[in-house]
């Protein structure tokens, strides 16, 4: 004999994993945009509090605010090359370059995150000569 409650409870969490999984896609945002000569792809999870580019200003600017699905917030500016990650300089960018903003942080062209770090550190003299100061 079928056990009802038994059912009934089976149907609800077979309903209940479809659901979540239907509302955790629904989540991801993917969006791409053109700044400059630079191509900027946004996949995350969670929630996009701003997105704004104005491509046709005399410098092309790019601004990205988002939370993640655990609740840390996650802050992308790019003006003209240069490139900031929540407020702080994260590099420049070379003419043509693709940005990558990921749940786990910001890649180009198809790097890791660290090796992209480097990447953009390596073309703006200025911060490679601070970083190189505090490394001694």
């Amino acid at each position: 004999m079928i056990d009802l409650r038994k059912s009934q409870a089976l149907i609800t969490i077979a309903v209940t994993i479809v659901g979540s999984l239907v509302f955790l896609s629904s989540c991801t945002h993917q969006r791409i945009v053109q700044v400059g000569s630079h191509k900027v792809t946004i996949s995350r999870h969670g929630l996009e509090k701003k997105i704004h580019f104005n491509p046709d200003a005399s410098v092309p600017s790019f601004e990205y605010k988002g939370i993640g699905v655990t609740g840390r917030h996650f802050k992308v500016t790019i003006t003209g090359d240069k490139v900031r990650v929540n407020d702080l300089d994260y590099g420049e960018l070379r003419s043509g370059d693709s940005v990558l903003i990921g749940d786990d942080g910001v890649a180009v062209n198809s790097m890791d995150y660290g090796e992209s770090e480097k990447y953009l550190r390596a073309n703006n003299p200025a911060l490679e000569t601070i970083v190189t100061k505090h490394d001694r």
